[in-house]
């Protein structure tokens, strides 16, 4: 079984992002690419248990894994932590 890109694996975990309420799509900045999410389907429960921002980034890491192999991801803003959308970064 091959493997995808980087940049098709994180539209495919985006795009399943979005199937589940999150509004996700990819984007690149400072040679970082990123899946941005403008919708959290958890809404305020997110922002006053910020954990669950843990759990979306291991859906992300897991989703990549399966599809592309190992990667660091890290959140690098949240709704939880006063941002207007949220954001992980490979």
């Amino acid at each position: 079984v091959g493997t995808r890109s980087l940049r098709s694996a994180l539209q495919a975990v985006a795009d399943a992002l979005t199937a589940h309420g999150f509004a996700a799509h990819t984007e690149k900045s400072d040679n970082k690419l990123s899946i941005v999410t403008s919708h959290c389907p958890f809404g305020d429960v997110a922002i006053e248990h910020p954990v669950i921002c843990a759990v979306e980034r291991g859906m992300v890491k897991g989703m990549l894994s399966a599809l592309h192999g190992a990667a660091d991801v890290s959140t690098v803003q949240s709704l939880a932590q006063g941002d207007t959308f949220c954001a992980t970064s490979v």
